[in-house]
């Protein structure tokens, strides 16, 4: 069977700003954790060049979305559908290496907390902060025509919010998730495992006014965490 790659890519585009220090130490977990895999860094320079030599066809659409943060996403899931590996955001640490969960998988997503189901009357939720594939996986596929058929320009939104998780970001991969016929080909990785904080959570540790009751709280749910997502969201 087909292995996803050994090859983490994480994306900052800079044309907003150099990666901040705190993004700096937690891309350095990955790299400590996954000494044997390739690091494949992604700069605005290198995404233009990376679309328009891979998929000229996609070029005008791809500089046309509204929001920086939708070609963010869209160029992700063509580099997992043309490379593969392990795409990872910033604001994600690396507690231990989860290679013995996805040894035998060929596309990953990771599942959002179950306090989150709630706010989007989801069962199941997905984001595309953590995910993993083999070079041309279907599902992958499936998401990039998706996303550039431009059928979704035609629907009204009423925030910069909406748009973006609707079009290309979790809400979109989920929904397409729900309905595709590749759902058995796709793993989801428990919360558990790559999401135990959830951005209340988050919230709360950062803010600094906890007690020790809420450290004992935090430290169970680190029990079965291979990451942790600090749902940092710059992008809003």
């Amino acid at each position: 069977m087909e292995q996803i790659p050994h090859i983490i890519h994480q994306i900052w585009s800079g044309i907003d700003g150099p990666l901040p220090e705190r993004f700096q130490i937690l891309g350095e977990t990955w790299k400590r954790d996954y000494p044997a895999w390739d690091y494949e860094f992604w700069d605005n320079t290198r995404m233009d060049l990376f679309v328009k030599n891979n998929y000229p066809q996609y070029m005008e659409m791809y500089n046309e979305f509204p929001y920086n943060i939708q070609r963010w996403d869209a160029i992700r899931y063509l580099i997992l559908e043309k490379i593969g590996g392990m795409y990872v955001d910033f604001d994600y640490e690396s507690i231990r290496p989860i290679d013995v969960i996805i040894k035998d998988k060929t596309c990953c997503f990771a599942s959002e907390p179950k306090e989150h189901l709630s706010i989007f009357n989801k069962n199941m939720y997905i984001n595309n902060a953590l995910m993993g594939a083999v070079p041309d996986h279907p599902f992958i596929h499936e998401i990039i025509q998706k996303i550039f058929d431009a059928e979704w320009r035609k629907r009204p939104f009423v925030s910069k919010m909406e748009e973006v998780l609707n079009t290309t970001g979790p809400l979109f991969i989920t929904d397409l998730l729900e309905k595709t016929n590749y759902r058995n080909e796709v793993c989801i990785l428990p919360a558990s495992y790559v999401s135990p904080f959830s951005k209340m959570d988050v919230q709360k540790l950062l803010s600094n006014r906890y007690d020790k009751t809420f450290e004992d709280y935090l430290e169970l749910k680190l029990d079965e965490a291979y990451a942790v997502h600090y749902f940092i969201g710059t992008w809003m």
